[in-house]
C-alpha cells in the first residue's frame, strides 16, 4: 500500500478532482477521455519502474531486510517480485477508479470495490485454510486479483471517459494546469508515506518475523479504522469541488462538518472500544492467546491514533475543495521533520511499545493545533460547530463505554463467539447514545414518531 501511495504520487486525487470540475461542462466526454490517455501514458513507466526494481532488489531485502526464521530466501525472492507486480497492477485499477470517482459514480464504484475485496481478502482466506498454504500460491493468487480488478475499472473507465481514437496521445494541453495542484499532492502523499509507515519500516528491521507479524495484526486493525471513512471521503471529495465551483460555499461547509460529524460518531465509540478491550478484540479475531497478550499495550494507542488521523483528514478535504495545498503541504513538511526523529528515539528506545506511544501523542499534538489554522485560514465560522461536535462525541463515547462495560463482562467469557457478541453489543450501545446526544437528529426523529396516522 505504501509502494502504491509512492508511485501514485497524488496524480490520482489531481485526476478526480480534474474530472469533478468539469461535471456538467460541454464537451465532458472528450476532455476526460484524452486526460485519462494523458494520465495512462504517465502511470506506464511508473509500473514498469516497480515490477523492474522489485525484482532486482527482493534479493537484498530478504537477505538483508526481514528477519525470516522459518521461510527459505528463495520463497521471499519470488514473494517480493510478485508484489512488485502486484502494485503495478493495482496503480493503474486506482487511476480508473479515480476517474469513476471524479463522474461521481458512486453506487457502481462502491458495489465493485466490494467485490474485488471479497475476492482479495475471503478468497486468498479460503485459498490458505482450505487449498495450499504456500506463501508464493498467496502472492500469485493476489497478481491474479489485482488483473482482474485494473481490467474491470478499465472497462468502465474507457465506456464512461472514452478516447477520441485508440491512438490518442499524451495532451500536454490538458495535463498542464492541473501541474501545481499534482505537484503539491505529489509532495505531500510522499510526506505522508514517511508519517504512517516509517514505524513499520523501522520495526520490520529491529523485531523477529514472528513479533511483526503480531505487529501486523496490529497495524491491520488500526488501517481498517482509518479505511472505514474511505467510501465517504471518495463520495465527498468531487462533491465539495462541485459546490466550490458552483459558489455555493456555504453549502460546501455545512456539508463538510455533517461528514466530519458522521464519521466522528463511528469512529470515536469504535477506536475507543478496541483500545480498552485491545487483547479480547485480538482474541476473539484471530484465536492467538500469544498475540492477544503481545498487542495488549501496543493497540490501544495505535487505534486511539488512528481515529484522530482518520478525523484529521478532514482537514485536508477542506483545502482539496478550496484547491489550496500550501498549508496542507507546510503541514506535512514539519510533520515529517517531527516525527522522523521522534520514531527513530522511540523505537530504538522501547521498540513497539514507544512506537505506540509516540504515534498517539503526535496525533493529539496536531490534532489540537492544526484543525484550527485550517479553519481560520479558510472557514473562520465553523471551527466552533466542529470543536462541539468533537467534545461532545468524545464526551458520550467515554460515557457509553463505562455504561456498558458491566453488560460486556456478563456477555463475555472465554468462547471467541461470546466475546464478539459482547463487543458488538457494547459498542452498538455506544454509538446509540452518542448518535441520541446529537439534538438535530432527536427533533427529526421524534417528528417522525409525533406525525398523526393518516
Amino acid at each position: 500500500q505504501a509502494w502504491l501511495q509512492l508511485l501514485d504520487a497524488g496524480m490520482s486525487p489531481s485526476l478526480v478532482r480534474a474530472v469533478a470540475h468539469r461535471q456538467g461542462s460541454d464537451g465532458l466526454d472528450r476532455y476526460t477521455g484524452r486526460l485519462l490517455r494523458s494520465f495512462e501514458i504517465i502511470f506506464l513507466p511508473l509500473a514498469g519502474l516497480c515490477c523492474v526494481a522489485m525484482y532486482a532488489g527482493s534479493g537484498w531485502i530478504a537477505v538483508h531486510w526481514l528477519n525470516a526464521q522459518e521461510l527459505s530466501t528463495e520463497t521471499l525472492v519470488q514473494c517480493i517480485g510478485l508484489m512488485g507486480i502486484v502494485i503495478a497492477l493495482r496503480l493503474f485499477s486506482t487511476l480508473y477508479k479515480s476517474g469513476i470517482q471524479g463522474l461521481e459514480q458512486h453506487a457502481w464504484l462502491n458495489i465493485a470495490n466490494l467485490m474485488i475485496a471479497t475476492l482479495r481478502y475471503f478468497g486468498g482466506l479460503l485459498l490458505v485454510s482450505t487449498i495450499s498454504n504456500d506463501p508464493v500460491h498467496f502472492f500469485e493468487f493476489q497478481a491474479l486479483v489485482g488483473l482482474i480488478e485494473a481490467l474491470i475499472f478499465a472497462g468502465r473507465a474507457y465506456q464512461q471517459m472514452p478516447t477520441p481514437s485508440p491512438l490518442t496521445g499524451f495532451d500536454w494541453d490538458l495535463v498542464k494546469p492541473i501541474i501545481p495542484f499534482a505537484a503539491s499532492m505529489s509532495g505531500t502523499a510522499v510526506l505522508w508515506i514517511v508519517l504512517t509507515q516509517i514505524d513499520k519500516v523501522l520495526l520490520s528491521e529491529l523485531l523477529p518475523l514472528n513479533e511483526y507479524g503480531y505487529f501486523s495484526l496490529v497495524a491491520l486493525i488500526t488501517t481498517g479504522i482509518m479505511m472505514l471513512s474511505n467510501p465517504l471521503a471518495q463520495t465527498l471529495l468531487p462533491r465539495l469541488t462541485v459546490l466550490m465551483a458552483e459558489g455555493r460555499r456555504d453549502d460546501m461547509h455545512q456539508l463538510y462538518l455533517a461528514a466530519n460529524r458522521f464519521v466522528c460518531t463511528f469512529l470515536f465509540p469504535l477506536a475507543a472500544l478496541i483500545a480498552l478491550h485491545a487483547d479480547e478484540m485480538v482474541f476473539a479475531w484471530s484465536g492467538d492467546r500469544p498475540a492477544a497478550d503481545w498487542s495488549r499495550t501496543i493497540l490501544p494507542w495505535y487505534s486511539l491514533g488512528s481515529a484522530i488521523m482518520a478525523v484529521s483528514a478532514f482537514q485536508f478535504y477542506l483545502q482539496y475543495a478550496y484547491g489550496r495545498m500550501h498549508l496542507h503541504v507546510w503541514y506535512s513538511v514539519v510533520s515529517a521533520l517531527i516525527t522522523v526523529p521522534v520514531m527513530f528515539l522511540a523505537i530504538r528506545g522501547y521498540g513497539a511499545y514507544g512506537a505506540a506511544i509516540a504515534w498517539f501523542v503526535l496525533r493529539v499534538v496536531s490534532f489540537a493545533i492544526w484543525p484550527v489554522i485550517v479553519h481560520q485560514r479558510l472557514a473562520p465560522g465553523i471551527h466552533s460547530q466542529w470543536l462541539r461536535d468533537i467534545i461532545r462525541i468524545s464526551v458520550m463515547t467515554g460515557v457509553g463505554l463505562a455504561i456498558t462495560e458491566p453488560l460486556l463482562r456478563l456477555i463475555a467469557n472465554e468462547n471467541r463467539i461470546s466475546i464478539f457478541l459482547g463487543l458488538a453489543v457494547c459498542g452498538l450501545l455506544t454509538l446509540l447514545m452518542v448518535a441520541a446526544s446529537y439534538k438535530p437528529l432527536v427533533m427529526k426523529i421524534s417528528v417522525l414518531f409525533s406525525k398523526p396516522s393518516v
